[in-house]
């Protein structure tokens, strides 16, 4: 499910319309190509997509009185926008009968034009049927989303990693021993907690954010939202830029008047040791975005998230006594077995034990 990379162009459409600049994402949305232009508007939520169209590019102050016969006229807000399209002029005047049967294509996800006053070109048609086929009947990624376009969340950086100090500390805190906290790392995120770009190791949900959005993407944002952990892994592809591409889409998603960044990230399990953002209150975290920031921070916080959730669930006991089928249970639901976590757990705390014995590190 390889999905293109977007264009500049597309980005600072996006950029604008998430800053509530709707009438300058207009102008960058018509510099967009026809080849990215459906997966582009694809992107937000239909929602958004509907208010751009019927209220940008805002018709001219006074409009109804400047021009004679459109007082009374009955016009409807997509035909003030065509008009507000002229006084802008240039490249949007040119591209707004395209760029009308886009927005057209991705409303009803099938290739039709109704609001456009001429055929559309064979060339935006070829990219139509493209978008149709790709995103909506084989419901694959539109365009990778490469930055949070609400600046949100903070970039990478040079995070600190954790010492032998800090482990010893949180094994005294759980009266565990060390290896069996590595081990749980080891699985969880092959034991690192930051990419080589700087941002923690995350993985996105896609059946968590369904649950906590109602399925109202489920339609229209497939590869957002899904009912089910196996309905959701075809979306993945192995790569941090393809969790953060889905991430950062669903948070820029909005919905009677939010955005979905809460949602978002409660979805996602971040880190060195995987936990679930949904547990931020419990953990002690002040709100989601406060607790994802801080996973952004250091190794030390996943380290806390972790010690937190253990003493949070019950789960010291179990980890205690490497009961590995009992603490995946606690620590990766009922489902644990299906993705072995009990077995590599109990086979990674194997290895780091055989390495302590014969005095090497893992």
């Amino acid at each position: 499910m390889d999905a293109p990379e977007m264009s500049e162009n597309a980005k600072q459409y996006l950029r604008w319309l998430i800053q509530g600049v709707p009438r300058v994402a207009f102008q960058s949305l018509s510099e967009v190509e026809n080849k990215q232009l459906f997966r582009a508007l694809a992107i937000p939520a239909r929602g958004e997509v509907d208010d751009l169209f019927d209220k940008e590019p805002e018709a001219p102050p006074a409009i109804s009185s400047d021009i004679p016969g459109l007082a009374g006229a009955g016009l409807k807000p997509w035909q003030l926008g065509q008009l507000g399209a002229a006084s802008m002029g240039g490249k949007v005047l040119e591209r707004m009968p395209t760029m009308t049967f886009a927005y057209e294509v991705v409303e009803h996800g099938k290739v039709k034009w109704e609001k456009t006053a001429s055929a559309p070109s064979e060339d935006a048609k070829k990219w139509a049927t493209e978008y149709v086929t790709q995103c909506v009947t084989m419901k694959r990624i539109p365009l990778n989303t490469p930055e949070d376009f609400t600046k949100s969340l903070p970039a990478g950086g040079s995070p600190p990693a954790l010492t032998q100090t800090d482990f010893d500390g949180a094994a005294n805190t759980l009266n565990v021993d060390v290896a069996a906290i590595r081990a749980v790392a080891q699985v969880e995120s092959s034991a690192a907690g930051f990419g080589a770009d700087g941002r923690p190791i995350i993985r996105y949900e896609l059946h968590r954010f369904q649950a906590k959005t109602h399925s109202h993407y489920a339609h229209t944002h497939p590869y957002l939202s899904q009912p089910s952990l196996a309905a959701g892994n075809p979306y993945h592809n192995g790569t941090q830029v393809r969790e953060y591409s889905m991430l950062y889409n669903a948070m820029l998603l909005k919905w009677k008047g939010d955005r979905m960044i809460d949602e978002a990230i409660e979805s996602t399990s971040w880190g060195k040791f995987q936990v679930m953002g949904e547990h931020w209150q419990r953990l002690g975290w002040t709100s989601a975005l406060q607790f994802a920031r801080d996973m952004f921070a250091s190794e030390a916080n996943h380290l806390l998230a972790f010690v937190r959730y253990i003493q949070q669930f019950g789960l010291a006991a179990a980890l205690r006594s490497h009961n590995w089928a009992a603490f995946a249970a606690g620590y990766n639901g009922p489902g644990y077995a299906a993705n072995n976590y009990d077995t590599n757990m109990a086979n990674a705390y194997a290895r780091l034990t055989r390495h302590r014995t014969a005095g090497t590190h893992p």
